[in-house]
């Protein structure tokens, strides 16, 4: 017969202890709840920045050029590769001052000042508390290579990947069309003339082979830029604007009108202003300028200088003078001087300027070449209402 187990009945809780563990419950779950929300928060604002840091940043603009984003990721790509090729110059420059401190022998000490101020400027530049002036300059840069960009492609300018890699080649100093001297198989023996060994290689010379290139060249990829996140394809594309930048310079440069008014001058040069008016009045009266040029250069007491100015155009004789005595000189004749001038208020010495010749002719390179810098400066200046720029503040690397 089963023994029967007698049970204690289950005391029932009066309403204040119900009331009392309803309460702690309640407790309970608010307290789970706030650390529950506490660690949400955490996990969301830990998170947030990372993503903030990894995506949203350097994403964000730093210049928006006619609608086309500059990132910030872009930005500080460019200022480490900036910041790197300071680097390699001071230690060329390091290299430099060595060498020049082992040479004994006049001149040495003037260009050791010279090293040493040039390194001073490098270092400048990569101190961190002027990173925000470096950054400004290579955000310049990027502007006008979007600007360069942008203008290529609508003048349907191009650069082909063959020409990216010559310029990659320059850039390393490597020439694959130079003949590498030859290698004898021998050395030279005592009836052999030294002289006769360097004339069988008439080839131009050439210290890098392709081999010596590429391991350079994946050297640098390797351990210069891809510790600094920048890609190959990031440094080809900073090579292939700076081409395409030249090309418009050529494009702009053809546009350009190829002939133009031009003059051809001589002139005497004194810093009294009587002795100017002197010679002035000599030359009114017929005597010649070449005379008179021999006389001044000759003279000791009272020193003056004659030279002369070749074929220049209006505007450039202008930048170099000033426009009212540019306006004056292209108003005479073949023959014809000015009165004494001065070429600015605050300048000491008189010139007498005289025209030797004044005609159309062609423009010469140099000139093409600096009225082409001018329009290329005055098409950048002129696009900058393109240009939206957004603060840098915290954005500009200060490594490597």
């Amino acid at each position: 017969m089963t023994k029967k187990v007698r049970r204690t009945p289950k005391q029932q809780l009066t309403r204040k202890q119900r009331s009392r563990l309803q309460e702690e419950r309640r407790i309970q779950r608010i307290l789970l709840w706030g650390v529950g929300t506490v660690a949400v928060l955490i996990v969301g604002i830990l998170g947030y920045g990372v993503v903030a840091e990894q995506i949203i940043e350097p994403r964000e603009p730093v210049a928006i050029v006619d609608e086309t984003p500059i990132t910030t990721a872009e930005f500080k790509a460019r200022v480490k590769f900036q910041r790197l090729q300071l680097q390699n110059q001071l230690g060329y420059l390091y290299q430099q001052q060595q060498t020049m401190a082992q040479e004994s022998g006049s001149g040495g000490e003037s260009m050791q000042q010279y090293f040493q101020q040039q390194i001073n400027n490098l270092q400048s530049q990569l101190a961190a508390e002027n990173a925000q002036a470096l950054g400004e300059q290579v955000l310049d840069q990027m502007i006008q290579e979007e600007l360069v960009r942008q203008e290529a492609e609508r003048r349907d300018i191009t650069v082909s990947a063959e020409e990216v890699q010559g310029a990659v080649h320059e850039n390393f100093g490597y020439n694959p069309d130079a003949t590498p001297v030859p290698t004898p198989d021998s050395p030279l023996t005592s009836t052999e003339s030294l002289t006769t060994a360097e004339s069988a290689a008439a080839p131009t010379p050439t210290r890098m082979t392709e081999s010596d290139f590429r391991e350079l060249y994946n050297r640098y990829m390797q351990e210069g830029l891809r510790p600094l996140g920048i890609s190959e394809q990031e440094y080809r594309s900073w090579m292939k604007v700076s081409l395409l930048r030249e090309e418009l310079q050529a494009d702009m440069k053809e546009q350009l009108p190829q002939e133009a008014e031009q003059v051809k001058l001589q002139f005497l040069s004194v810093s009294d202003e009587e002795r100017a008016q002197e010679l002035a009045e000599r030359l009114d009266s017929g005597e010649d300028f070449e005379v008179i040029a021999e006389e001044l250069n000759a003279d000791e007491e009272s020193p003056g200088a004659s030279s002369e100015l070749d074929w220049l155009p209006q505007d450039t004789l202008a930048d170099r003078l000033n426009e009212d005595i540019a306006a004056t000189v292209f108003e005479l004749e073949v023959g014809e001087h000015t009165e004494p001038l001065k070429l600015g208020e605050e300048s000491q010495a008189l010139y007498i300027f005289q025209v030797t010749g004044h005609e159309e002719r062609e423009l010469s390179e140099s000139i093409l070449d600096q009225q082409a810098q001018a329009r290329f400066q005055s098409w950048l200046d002129a696009q900058q209402s393109l240009v939206e720029r957004k603060s840098i503040a915290g954005k500009v690397p200060t490594e490597p």
